[in-house]
């Protein structure tokens, strides 16, 4: 589902992009509802004519997605109980809406929802293709609403999601019957998110979407992220800064693509593994996730909480977790020997916290996302500081690291984060127009450490550098991402899809 205004811009310059998991899973399902093929059929008639030749992960995958997908409707029997037989409706849903933005103007708005449409007797049934288990999903109550909302009144959409502006729009008996579920593909499990009259679903759309649609609608600030990779406006946008020479690598001739240094490493196990981290394959964390990494993202999430407070004010020691034998954060949980070790951590940290400061002198911005564009590279650099903080008049990138011991080698090679920071800082790119200065903060068994990299060495930037440039140079040299199968299956998070996988 999605939110779009009466606006597109295209740069024509080639990019690369990826075809998503549940979009591929939804062009074989049409061959299959549509067309009437079988799903061997389908698989084979999808890979025949796809527009590249499918990453084999992909397919791996999908094989057994398609299949969890119709275990799973075959039980979903609220249709039955209400004697009404569905059949596959082949376009998206989408409505055409005006918005007052509450400041006298007006905003032409269109809600689109995609996923697998069903209807008949004046019943709409929509599935939404989810590429992991929904067994313990979180509800969105924002996107039930919304969904349900649109598809209680939503016409036929004739037009391809970005063809035209407005979208063509044709319209449909409205019906009297919604129910939204949504089907976890890798292993055909379902939830049922809506079930109701449309005069339900609409009132569902005003209590928990209107106002979330209406802040999307009339917003106009610059969100930099990951997706900037795949924007026509990137080298036009004012949040995104253009740093010609930054990585120190040619890419003409290239489709522009995009790097970070998570898929840096990805691409350094496997190349393969970095295509399925940007198809949102469902991965095997219990695989990958050693005892120290847990404990490592344990104590950034329990202390990015910290750092989010407002107003903002340094961390004290007895904020650690109160249990230090078993504690969460995020999506972490540590126990036992970890566990305490990290609340040691947290409380060290108290120490060294870089919001010690004067009241109304101390701005901190946790996790901040940091975009930049190369053009001589063809690349979009993304990258995300564990901590950008002001402290009276002077902005720092502060990294965070947990370590069981102090190393005190090159710390650039050790950490390329910090050689990243220096980079952009000295570009730029952190603050537009603004050097900011780059600290290092481990957190050991035997206490707190902060350094700091001087910006204005030209040995330290040279440095930096020549780490970014080998950091970059083989991944940007090497477009197609085929596997390299050997020792690095073990721990690979999504061998379970992969048909080269050595585990």
């Amino acid at each position: 589902m999605g939110l779009r205004p009466a606006l597109r811009l295209e740069s024509g310059v080639p990019v690369t992009r990826q075809v998503g998991a549940t979009t591929a899973l939804g062009k074989v399902l049409d061959h299959i509802e549509h067309d009437g093929l079988t799903v061997e059929e389908a698989l084979e008639h999808w890979q025949r004519y796809a527009d590249r030749p499918p990453p084999p992960m992909l397919v791996g995958w999908l094989a057994k997605a398609v299949r969890h997908y119709f275990a799973a409707s075959a039980e979903i029997v609220w249709a039955e109980k209400l004697q009404v037989e569905l059949v596959p409706v082949s376009r998206n849903w989408g409505r055409r809406r005006r918005f007052d933005t509450g400041d006298g103007e007006e905003v032409l708005q269109e809600e689109v929802v995609s996923g697998r449409r069903f209807e008949g007797d004046g019943v709409r049934e929509l599935r939404l293709l989810r590429t992991k288990s929904v067994r313990d999903r979180a509800r969105d109550e924002a996107e039930i609403a919304l969904v349900a909302g649109v598809v209680a009144s939503a016409a036929v959409v004739l037009s391809g999601m970005w063809d035209k502006r407005p979208l063509t729009l044709r319209s449909a008996p409205t019906p009297h019957r919604v129910r939204v579920v949504e089907i976890g593909c890798s292993d055909g499990s379902h939830n049922v998110l809506f079930e109701g009259t449309a005069q339900e679903a609409h009132e569902r759309y005003r209590k928990d979407a209107e106002s979330a649609v209406i802040a999307a609608a009339s917003g106009t600030e610059y969100l930099p992220g990951a997706d900037c990779g795949g924007c026509d406006l990137i080298g036009q946008c004012p949040a995104v800064p253009v740093r010609s020479g930054l990585l120190g690598v040619d890419g003409s001739g290239l489709p522009r693509r995009s790097w970070s240094l998570s898929s840096g490493r990805s691409f350094d196990d496997c190349p393969a593994r970095l295509v399925a981290e940007r198809l949102f394959l469902p991965r095997d964390r219990t695989a990958e996730d050693s005892d120290h990494t847990r404990r490592g993202q344990a104590v950034h999430a329990w202390l990015e909480d910290l750092h989010r407070r407002v107003p903002v004010r340094a961390c004290e020691a007895d904020e650690a977790p109160p249990t230090p034998d078993e504690w969460s954060a995020g999506r972490w949980t540590v126990s036992g020997e970890q566990a305490r070790l990290g609340t040691q951590m947290i409380a060290d940290h108290a120490l060294v916290c870089a919001l010690r400061g004067p009241a109304g002198y101390v701005e901190a911005h946790p996790e901040r996302p940091v975009v930049v564009f190369d053009p001589k590279a063809n690349v979009v650099v993304v990258a995300k500081t564990d901590l950008l903080y002001r402290a009276g008049e002077v902005w720092r990138v502060r990294e965070t690291k947990t370590v069981s011991v102090l190393d005190e080698s090159d710390l650039m090679i050790q950490f390329p984060q910090l050689a990243l920071a220096v980079v952009l800082s000295v570009e730029g790119g952190v603050r537009v127009g603004e050097r900011v200065r780059v600290e290092l903060e481990r957190l050991s068994v035997s206490g707190p450490v902060v350094a700091e990299l001087d910006i204005e060495d030209p040995e330290i930037v040279a440095a930096a550098r020549s780490v970014v440039r080998t950091r970059v140079e083989t991944w940007h040299a090497s477009p197609s991402l085929t596997a390299k199968p050997g020792k690095v299956c073990e721990t690979c998070p999504f061998n379970q899809w992969c048909p080269e996988s050595k585990a």
